[in-house]
C-alpha cells in the first residue's frame, strides 16, 4: 500500500504557480495647457491710446474725404474696441478680447493711412497742377513771376519726394506749391483790375473802395516779402479782399460811364423832340428811340458796356434826327416866308397897277 501511494504521488503533476496579473500600461501624462499671457490694464491703455492717435492722424489728414469707406470701417472698429476696453475695465476676463479688438482697429487705421497718404499726395498734386494752370492763364509768368517761381520750386521738391516713395512727406510740400500758385493767380487778377481802373479812370467813381483795395494789395506784398509761409498764407485773404474791392470800383465805374452816356443821350433826345423830330422825321426818330430803349434795358440788367455803346448810338441817332427835322423845319419856314414875300410883292404890284389906272369911272 505504501508503495502504491508513493507511486501515485510520483505520477501526479506538480501544481503550477498562478501567473501574476499583467500590469496596466502607465497613462500618458496630459501636457499642461499654457496659460494665456495676462493682459494688464496698462497694456490696454497703451493700445487704446495708440489707436486714438492713429485716428487723429487720419482725421488731420482728412482721409475721410480721400477714402471715406475705409475711414468709416476703421472708425467703427475703434468704437467697438472702445466698448471692449470699457468692459475689460470692469471685468479682467474681458481683457484678452479687448486687446484683440483694439489691435484690429490699430491695423485698420494703419492700412488706411498707408493707402490714404498715397491718394492724398496725388490729390494735392492735382490741385497744385490746376492752380498753376489758372495762374498761367492769368499771366502770372509776368505779373507775379516771383510767386510763380517759388511755387515751381516747391512743386519740384514735392515731386522728388514722391519719386523716393515719401508720399506722406510730399503732401505738405505740394500744398505749399498750391498756395504759392494761388497767390500768383490772385496777385495777377488784382493787378489786371488795378490796371483797368487806372486806364479808364474809374477810381474817381468810388475812391473809398479803391483806397481800401490799394491798402490790401500793398499789404500782401509785405507779407510775401517776409518769406514766412504763415505770412504768405495770410496774403490770400488780403488779395481776396483787394480783388473784391477793385471789382466794386470797376463796377461803379462801368455803371457811372453808362449813366453818363444815358444823360447825353437824354439831352439829344429832348433836343430832337423840341423840333418835333418825332413828327417831322417820324421813322428816323423811331429808330433812334428803339436803340435808346434797348440801351435802357441793358443798363437795367447790368450790361454796362453794351448800355454805354447803345446810348452813344442813340445819341448820334437823335442828333441826326434833330438835324433832319431842323433842316426840314428851316426849309418849310423858308418856303412860308418866300410865299409870304411873294404874296406881299403881288399885293404891292396890284396896288401899284391900281394907282396907274386910276379910280374906275362912275357908271
Amino acid at each position: 500500500m505504501a508503495v502504491a501511494i508513493l507511486g501515485s504521488c510520483a505520477t501526479k503533476p506538480a501544481p503550477q504557480p498562478e501567473p501574476a496579473p499583467a500590469e496596466a500600461p502607465a497613462a500618458e501624462p496630459v501636457p499642461a495647457q499654457p496659460k494665456a499671457p495676462a493682459v494688464s490694464q496698462a497694456d490696454l491703455d497703451a493700445l487704446l491710446a495708440q489707436a486714438k492717435d492713429l485716428k487723429k492722424k487720419a482725421f488731420d489728414l482728412k482721409l475721410f474725404e480721400v477714402l471715406p469707406e475705409d475711414y468709416k470701417t476703421a472708425d467703427a472698429a475703434l468704437t467697438t474696441a472702445a466698448a471692449s476696453y470699457d468692459a475689460a475695465s470692469k471685468d479682467a476676463k474681458e481683457a484678452p478680447a479687448a486687446k484683440e479688438s483694439i489691435e484690429k482697429s490699430i491695423a485698420l487705421f494703419k492700412d488706411l493711412i498707408a493707402k490714404g497718404v498715397v491718394e492724398l499726395a496725388k490729390a494735392k498734386r492735382d490741385s497744385a497742377d490746376s492752380m498753376k494752370s489758372a495762374a498761367l492763364k492769368a499771366g502770372a509768368d509776368t505779373k507775379a513771376a516771383d510767386r510763380l517761381a517759388a511755387a515751381d520750386e516747391a512743386y519740384a521738391a514735392a515731386a522728388a519726394l514722391i519719386d523716393q516713395g515719401k508720399h506722406e512727406e510730399s503732401i505738405g510740400v505740394f500744398e505749399r506749391a498750391r498756395l504759392y500758385y494761388e497767390l500768383a493767380y490772385k496777385r495777377s487778377a488784382a493787378s489786371d483790375l488795378r490796371d483797368r481802373i487806372a486806364s479808364e479812370d474809374f477810381a474817381k467813381w468810388d475812391s473809398g473802395n479803391y483806397q481800401l483795395a490799394e491798402n490790401k494789395y500793398s499789404a500782401e506784398e509785405g507779407l510775401w516779402a517776409s518769406g514766412a509761409e504763415a505770412d504768405r498764407a495770410s496774403g490770400v485773404d488780403l488779395l481776396d479782399e483787394s480783388i473784391l474791392r477793385f471789382n466794386l470800383v470797376v463796377q461803379k465805374g462801368r455803371q457811372s460811364v453808362a449813366i453818363g452816356a444815358k444823360e447825353k443821350s437824354d439831352d439829344s433826345k429832348a433836343k430832337s423832340e423840341e423840333v418835333k423830330a418825332q413828327v417831322a422825321v417820324k421813322d428816323q426818330y423811331a429808330a433812334a428811340l428803339s436803340t435808346y430803349d434797348e440801351a435802357v434795358a441793358k443798363l437795367a440788367s447790368g450790361d454796362f458796356e453794351e448800355a454805354t455803346t447803345g446810348f452813344e448810338s442813340a445819341q448820334s441817332a437823335f442828333d441826326a434826327a434833330y438835324e433832319a427835322a431842323a433842316d426840314k423845319r428851316a426849309k418849310a419856314q423858308a418856303a412860308m416866308e418866300s410865299a409870304a414875300a411873294a404874296a406881299e410883292d403881288s399885293a404891292r404890284k396890284a396896288e401899284e397897277a391900281d394907282a396907274l389906272v386910276g379910280p374906275n369911272p362912275a357908271p
